[in-house]
């Protein structure tokens, strides 16, 4: 098989645009400067707020727990049946809603 010049410069040239092709450099765009970014919705940012409140609030109100223990002691913490009976119900509604 003969090649001619013809067909061995057009080689070249193909080469020599795959190589100038590799060895150009790619400018970064705006976005790949500007770095990653987040946007939260309004409920988000509220939900966010919502759970750092409930972190920082103490698991125990030491302050009621005192004022309780003070009132049962001497004997003027007094709850009626009515009370009972109401939380118990409310209680027991709570858990069905929650439990399915």
């Amino acid at each position: 098989m003969l090649i001619s010049n013809q067909q061995v410069n057009s080689v070249i040239k193909a080469y020599e645009v795959t190589r100038n092709q590799k060895n150009r450099t790619i400018q970064p765009t705006e976005s790949v400067r500007r770095g990653d970014s987040l946007l939260l919705s309004p409920e988000a940012r509220e939900l966010h707020l919502i759970q750092k409140n409930i972190a920082q609030t103490p698991e125990v109100r030491s302050d009621l727990v005192a004022k309780l223990k003070e009132s049962i002691d001497k004997g003027e913490y007094q709850v009626s049946s009515e009370q009972v009976a109401h939380r118990m119900l409310v209680r027991s509604l709570v858990d069905r809603i929650v439990g399915g």
